[in-house]
Order: C-alpha cells, then structure tokens, then sequence
C-alpha cells in the first residue's frame, strides 16, 4: 500500500481542450491547496494528454493517462488498479453521475470521499412516481451515491434536488466566476451598433436563431445601422453562412471564427445577445458582463439564472424571434438603458460573478466536504 494519501481530480476531455476547462484547472488548484499535507499527494487523470497546464504542475499534481469516462469492465479494473496504486481517498468528477455502483467499487478500493461538479447545461424533466422514488433512494445510499454535490448556479443546484433527487444537505452552490479585470475604458458612440455572440457555432447555442432575429430587425423593423458579430467555431459555421445569405442578412453579419482576445474585442461593442437553447452557468455572459454590456437572453432558466430581467439584461420568451428583436431593438433605440443595464452588468460582475468570490464559495464547500 502508498505511504501517502492521493487526491484525484478528473478530466473529461483531453487536458488543453476548452475555456471552460480553464476555470476547472483553477478549481483543482484550490483542491491541492485545501488538502494540502505532508502525506497527500495531488493527481489528475484525462483521457488523453497533449500539455499539461502550468498551473497543475506548480500545484503539485502528478498528470496521468487515464479515462474515467469509460464504464467498461476493462476500464473499471484499471481504474481500481490506479486507485489502489496511489492511495487515492478523495475523487474529484465533473458532469459525473451523483450516484453510480462504480462508487460503491471505488470506496472497496479506499476512496473515502466523491465529489461531483455539475456543469452540465439545459432544462431536465422531473421524475414521476417510480423513477422519482428509485432516483431519491439510489442518491441517498452512503456507498452508492457522492458525497457532495457542487453545482455552478442556483438554477443547477434546484434542477440537483428536484431531478436527481440529491438531497438538499449534500448540494453546495458555487456560482461561476471570472477575473475582473481592469476598470472599463471610456466607451465610443458609433453610428453603427454591435450585437455580439461568443459561443460555438451549433444549433444547441442558437446561431440559427439569431440569424433569424438580424433578418427581422433589418428587413421588417427597418434598422440598418447595426452589425452582428459571432466569436466562435464549430461545425455549423458553414451552414449559418449559407442561412444568413438566405435570410439577405450576410451583409450585417462577421463570422470571426475562434479568436483569442475575446475580453479586447468585446469592449468594442454595443449589445451581447445570447441565443443559447440551455446553459449551466454561462461564462460568455459572465464575459459580457465583465465588458458593461447589456445581456439580450432568453428567459429559459438554465440560461437566465444569473440575469435579472431590466436590471442588467433584457429577457424575451424563448423562442420569439418578435421578442428577441423588440428587445434589441429596445436597446438600439435607447442609448441611456443600453448604458445603465451595461453599467449594472459590470457592478453584478464585480460583486457577484468574481473570480475571487467562486474561490471562496469553493473553498469553503470543500472545507466543508473534505474536512468533515
């Protein structure tokens, strides 16, 4: 048996893949820091390994190749096997399932403690009857179960208890946050206003949908002076091209592909709009926030839940193109509401949405998971 103790933090996906893995990598950061010891060692497992972020290795942690998404026999066994070899007792997963009989095996192998980090978007039915009572049973079995639940906003910490069925006591909410950054630059009037998305380019985040609402405020509501702008990749962006020429739109609207200084070029711009069809806890808002933007988003709560409706963002019926339009419209039409919900978004990510705040909601649940 290992002399030390081993944490173990888990990757999904390959270990540089994604902005939001970014802000996962921070959160494991703050795991060695909370169970840091003379006899605990710090390791993390992705599927596969192409760079090791500097962050994880300043922190002590030891990167394997290992994939703890795969639920085959074969990859049960040399998952136990890892577990076994490094004394692993604490188990870090993201968008893993709250109750699992791989936990039960997992705990035979020594693992004292299970963490799950729900990051996973969009609106779940609630279970009836049966399933309802065989969710609540299975989530509340010691051996079977995690031992805590983190979740990235209120919306998902609910959608928690009354979908999974996890049991209040074992939900900590710890809402996503970013780095402020520095104090917001003068903002330009220009003639033309800018309406930007950051998101991929799929169906799932609504590109069609925006489209569709640039076509009815240039063609039926008659604004000319305005420009749509999509920060983000994906493997629709040719379909959306051909939409937008559809639509008689492709003049009013930039597809930029993937950029790296998103931050820059959002303080260049007027309106975010984001169209998505399901979130958990959305960092392009929280991006958009950070630049004094005023947010145009859907009222579907896995979208909305950090929005406030004619505080910092305007919220319109999912699904209405009309509505989705009028309030963009609104904000074209309107220079001191378009400033004052900006103003406000910045102040909620200044106080609210921080980096530093989601530090320390996470610290203090894990203080109060893993010291417990």
């Amino acid at each position: 048996m290992p002399n030390k103790r081993g944490v173990l933090a888990i990757g999904n996906f390959d270990s540089n893949v994604g902005y939001a893995w970014r802000l996962m990598e921070s959160l494991w950061c703050s795991l060695a820091k909370v169970t840091a010891s003379p006899d605990r060692e710090m390791h993390v497992c992705f599927p596969s390994i192409s760079t090791v972020p500097e962050c994880l290795i300043e922190h002590g942690y030891q990167a394997h190749t290992l994939d703890f998404t795969d639920r085959s026999l074969p990859a049960i066994i040399k998952q136990l096997r890892f577990i076994r070899r490094h004394g692993i007792q604490l188990m870090y997963f993201t968008d893993a399932h709250t109750a699992s009989f791989r936990y039960l095996v997992f705990r035979l192998a020594g693992v004292k403690k299970i963490i799950v980090h729900d990051h996973t978007p969009g609106v779940r039915t609630r279970p009836r009857w049966l399933k309802r009572w065989y969710k609540t049973v299975l989530n509340r079995m010691p051996l079977l179960s995690c031992t805590a639940c983190f979740a990235v906003s209120p919306y998902v910490a609910e959608r928690l208890h009354v979908v999974n069925c996890v049991p209040q006591k074992k939900i900590y909410c710890i809402t996503n946050g970013i780095r402020v950054g520095a104090p917001l630059p003068p903002r330009t009037e220009n003639h033309t206003l800018t309406i930007v998305t950051v998101a991929r380019a799929n169906y799932y985040k609504g590109i069609d949908f925006a489209i569709k609402v640039m076509h009815h405020l240039v063609h039926t509501a008659g604004i000319s002076h305005l420009h749509y702008v999509l920060y983000g990749d994906g493997p629709n962006l040719d379909e959306f091209k051909a939409l937008a020429d559809q639509y008689k739109v492709m003049d009013y609207i930039t597809f930029a592909g993937a950029v790296s200084d998103v931050p820059d070029r959002l303080l260049s711009c007027d309106i975010a709009f984001h169209p998505s069809k399901g979130e958990a806890m959305s960092l392009a808002i929280l991006e958009y926030m950070r630049a004094g933007l005023p947010v145009v988003a859907s009222d579907n709560p896995s979208v909305s839940s950090a929005l406030v409706h004619d505080e910092f963002a305007l919220l319109y019926p999912e699904g209405s193109v009309d509505q989705a339009a009028r309030a963009i419209q609104r904000l074209v039409n309107d220079v001191d509401t378009r400033t004052r919900l900006g103003m406000e978004a910045r102040r909620q990510l200044e106080t609210e949405f921080s980096d530093t705040r989601m530090a320390n909601r996470f610290v203090a649940a894990l203080r109060s998971v893993a010291m417990g």
